[in-house]
């Protein structure tokens, strides 16, 4: 079985402050990419990676990339104008002949391998699977500042990635949806829209997205404390 991970990592980061876009900031050493990728490239199942960077940063990360990981079998290519361009790109460079694609956000480093392996599983048997957890907040539906209702926590989860599916199906999905000049929030919301079903795996809500300096700090003290 071919299985390619796509990891996104062309996007601007312009809610940490730095000077390098979020990806590429150092956790002990190493960009945060790298503790992403390490995810990928050190699973079994995982034949190959592609990654999307800024053209920009291209020239200067693939030889650092290839170096960190020689021999492993990556491949990087410009990111789009939006998330989705940046996947569909990738996934017109796959084979035709890959069974299944996990999408990742390159600043999600704390997946596990656990999470990786049951996701693939699960997408073996059912085409298209995320990683979700439970929301532990009270959650309230608002109209300007006022409170309209309290929505039943019990039907809602927060979604991650990566998101697994089988190629041939997200690759339809997106060849659909550049046709009809059709974007959202995610892979499988595509796949929503399209009347495809979209199954569910509970995994850690520590897979969190790095999107601001809170979470940055949050990062760097659980990678060099080594807590997950």
């Amino acid at each position: 079985m071919k299985i390619i991970a796509i990891i996104t990592a062309g996007g601007s980061g312009e809610r940490i402050k730095s000077e390098k876009k979020k990806q590429f900031i150092e956790i002990m050493n190493r960009p945060l990419l790298f503790w992403t990728i390490d995810k990928f490239a050190d699973h079994p199942d995982i034949n190959r990676i592609i990654i999307t960077l800024p053209q920009d940063e291209i020239e200067i990360y693939k030889t650092i990339i290839e170096r960190e990981y020689n021999g492993f079998p990556i491949s990087i290519i410009a990111g789009g104008k939006m998330r989705q361009d940046s996947v569909y790109n990738a996934l017109a460079l796959c084979p035709e002949d890959t069974d299944l694609v996990l999408i990742h956000d390159g600043v999600r480093p704390f997946i596990s391998q656990n999470s990786i392996s049951g996701l693939i599983k699960k997408a073996q048997q059912k085409k298209a699977v995320i990683p979700v957890s439970k929301v532990k907040n009270t959650i309230k539906k608002i109209e300007q500042d006022k409170v309209i209702t309290t929505v039943t926590r019990e039907d809602i989860i927060n979604a991650f990635t990566p998101q697994v599916f089988q190629y041939k199906l997200i690759k339809q999905c997106h060849d659909e949806a550049k046709k009809i000049d059709l974007y959202c929030t995610d892979d499988a919301a595509l796949l929503e829209h399209f009347g495809h079903t979209v199954y569910t795996l509970e995994c850690s809500s520590h897979n969190i997205k790095i999107t601001d300096q809170f979470d940055l700090e949050i990062a760097k003290f659980i990678i060099k404390n080594n807590l997950l």
